[in-house]
């Protein structure tokens, strides 16, 4: 594994709406899991790794959840405007490590990590595969 000081970065603004949230007004924790899950979709197809190219380039299912974590440092309501981070902060030789930040002007609200595996399918079941060199310096961000 190498751990990385500069890999693939990407961030967006995610407007939080009432749909976002729980009975009480804060960001029910599951959203934050699913703006992970986006980001790092944006990020990999911002950088040429979108969905179509991994199935029709690389010939893999892609990127496979297999790891998430999240701590809460504060809440975040509904009409807010978050920022999310999302860094690609080691490779594996078939996985991949995203740290995730989630901020509002500036101040932490939420950090995590998804680790995702770079996936074929083997006679109908999942299997890691070794990441691709070109893949592997997308994500170094080389």
């Amino acid at each position: 594994m190498s751990d990385l000081a500069n890999g693939l970065r990407f961030a967006r603004d995610w407007s939080v709406t009432w749909g976002d949230c729980d009975a009480a007004g804060i960001v029910f924790y599951p959203r934050y899991y699913a703006a992970f899950d986006a980001n790092t979709h944006a990020m990999l197809a911002a950088a040429g790794l979108g969905h179509r190219t991994l199935r029709e380039r690389y010939g893999v299912v892609g990127l496979t959840l297999v790891e998430t974590k999240a701590t809460y440092h504060g809440p975040a309501t509904y009409d807010e405007t978050l920022s999310v981070e999302s860094v690609v902060t080691r490779l594996g030789r078939s996985s991949v490590t995203v740290g995730h930040r989630v901020t509002r002007d500036g101040t932490l609200l939420v950090d995590g990590y998804e680790i995702r595996v770079w996936a074929t399918e083997v006679d109908g079941a999942l299997r890691a595969a070794p990441l691709p060199d070109a893949v592997r310096a997308i994500l170094e961000g080389r």
